[in-house]
């Protein structure tokens, strides 16, 4: 039977840009999860705003640097982004026009890296926010037992080197 794990939360973009740490090495190598679902949304989902963002799991914290969503580097394992701007129409008034063709609901486009299994450190990271506001995330995984072998393939992806 698959053990399924969920973390969700929220998370507040300043400037555009917020990490937050959602696991915290506990030394317990040989366990791990494989994450199977990462899904973001606006808190207060209204019409009558810019709501673009991208949103970024890893294995590291991003900090303030300007790193965007980059599937070349190992210790990003899972994006998603949403472009939805408010639609102005001519002649309705501001409180009337309605959002873009995105829609509300969870970033409708996200990529996961299925060969990463997290078993030290993760962080979900907010880039690109229009502005300054909360978002909700939610991570699904999969609770898996490690051996020795596989606990150090792992951990040797997180830092960033290549396995060939």
């Amino acid at each position: 039977m698959r053990k399924v794990r969920t973390l969700r939360g929220q998370i507040t973009a300043v400037g555009g840009k917020a990490d937050k740490q959602l696991i915290l090495n506990d030394q317990l190598i040989n366990r791990g999860l494989r994450v199977t679902g990462f899904f973001m949304w606006p808190v207060e989902a209204s019409g009558l705003q810019n709501q673009s963002f991208s949103g970024i799991l890893s294995y590291a914290q991003l900090g303030n640097a300007n790193v965007n969503m980059n599937a070349a580097d190992n210790t990003q394992l899972g994006w998603c982004y949403q472009v939805a701007r408010a639609q102005q129409t001519a002649g309705v008034p501001p409180a009337e026009n309605t959002f873009g063709a995105s829609g509300y609901g969870p970033a409708p486009y996200g990529f996961i890296d299925p060969d990463h299994i997290v078993n030290r450190d993760l962080f979900v990271s907010i880039r690109d926010a229009d502005a300054d506001r909360s978002y909700n995330y939610m991570v699904v995984c999969e609770l898996m037992e490690l051996t020795d072998n596989e606990a150090i393939i792992t951990i040797v992806k997180e830092n960033s080197q290549s396995l060939e």
